[in-house]
Formats: C-alpha cells, structure tokens, sequence
C-alpha cells in the first residue's frame, strides 16, 4: 500500500506577528526542514510539500520522493492547500494529512501511523491524545474525490465527520500529536521541549 503525504506550509503565519513560522530556526534547522526530514524518514512512499506565494523564500533540497507544489490562492485556506497536494498524489492508495509546524512529530511517529492505517478496516485514521483530535489524519483513497470537492476552508475536518462510521480513532500516548506553532508562545514552548 502506497501512502502518499500532503504537507502543508502554505500558511499565512498571520498569528506569528510578523516572521514567516516555517523559516523558524529549530534546533540545527528550521521548523519545515525538521518536520520534513522527519517525514522523508518515515515510510510514507511521496511527498507533496505545498507552499504558498512566499514559495521563493525556502530552500527545499531536492529529492525524488518530494513534489513541490504552490497554491496560488492559499487565502482561501487550508482545504485549497489540501487539494493541490491531493491532485499530485491521485495515484497514491491513502493520503495522510500533515501540517508542517509539527516538528517534534517523529520519523517514527508518521510511520506509526501508516502502520496502523495498514492494519484496519476502517479508511479513516485519526490520531487522538487524552481525547483531543491530533494529527496528521489518514483517509483511504476512496475518499480523495470527497477531499477533492470539499468546501470547508479548514481543512478534512467535515470529511471526518461526514464519515464517522469509518474512523479509527487510533489512541497515541505522546502529546506530539497535537503540539503545533501557531503563535509566539507555542513557538517557545516548542524550542524548550528540544533543549
């Protein structure tokens, strides 16, 4: 079964205050190049790293199991982001969903995941930590033409719950699941958590 990845850094970064969050330092690096190598790592089969109109801006190493992809609208959110990964991916049998300012995710972690995908019956796959919904989510292929047409703004959220009965809510013990950047503080919290 090949899983293909969409990751996401097409963001606005507007909670930031100011520095695009993806060009971060974090640790050796930045915040998009931990959260990619550690997804290359995995045993995801190709990633479809989506940027936004500041796509000139990162130096993205090349390699054959990455496709670069730039959303033209990415104001109209998430979901656009989504799907312009998803239509590089069509030949692909799952899609997981992952957001790039999740870099304490390990390679281990992701490939968790894929495993665990591998392993149900069910053709959702949502991570889920103390009972909050993480990331990043799995959805079988037989969903990409719902993904395809979703309008939602915020992502796979309404595919989710518009296929309840095909969840497998998969409980993980790290709170790595749910810990992304999305303000200043969070940015801190996450700098101490790799000191």
């Amino acid at each position: 079964m090949k899983i293909g990845a969409v990751l996401l850094a097409a963001g606005l970064s507007t909670r930031m205050q100011g520095p695009n969050k993806m060009l971060l330092p974090f640790g050796h690096t930045t915040i998009l190049t931990a959260t990619l190598t550690h997804l290359l790592d995995s045993e995801v089969s190709k990633i479809a790293l989506v940027l936004g109109r500041n796509a000139s801006e990162f130096q993205v190493d090349s390699n054959e199991k990455v496709d670069l992809v730039v959303n033209p609208q990415p104001e109209r959110g998430m979901t656009s982001s989504i799907q312009c990964g998803l239509r590089k991916l069509m030949s692909m049998d799952a899609l997981m969903v992952c957001l790039a300012d999740m870099p304490l995710l390990s390679s281990s972690d992701y490939t968790g995941l894929i495993q665990s995908f591998r392993n149900t019956e069910k053709t959702i796959l949502v991570p889920i930590y103390k009972g909050a919904k993480g990331n990043p989510v799995v959805f079988d292929k037989r969903h990409f033409h719902e993904i395809l047409n979703h309008k939602g703004a915020n992502g796979c959220s309404g595919v989710v719950q518009h296929n309840l009965n095909a969840v497998e809510r998969l409980e993980v013990s790290s709170d790595r699941f749910i810990a992304d950047i999305d303000t200043p503080i969070d940015y801190q919290k996450m700098l101490k958590a790799i000191e």
